[in-house]
């Protein structure tokens, strides 16, 4: 998955949907130990996503000027609720 993350990212820059302070951030994460990392929306904005569970990769952000907000996977996936 980061791998392809990464791919991906480039292929965004490449398009020039990216900008020099997005670039900074994903490279700063991908340094730090993150998985993968890219831009995320339409671009152009100020957001991106890395696939990491290290504190190093939050602080990396930080330190770079970006703010983090962490999201945890459900293992459960999707659930079947009966209503009845």
């Amino acid at each position: 998955m980061g791998v392809l993350m990464n791919i991906n990212h480039g292929l965004l820059d490449a398009l020039g949907v990216s900008t020099r302070q997005l670039n900074e951030l994903v490279y700063a994460a991908r340094n730090a130990g993150a998985l993968g990392s890219k831009l995320t929306g339409a671009g152009g904005g100020g957001c991106m996503i890395a696939l990491s569970d290290r504190i190093e990769v939050e602080k990396a952000i930080e330190l770079t000027g970006g703010s983090v907000l962490k999201a945890a996977l459900d293992t459960n996936g999707a659930v079947v609720v009966d209503s009845n």
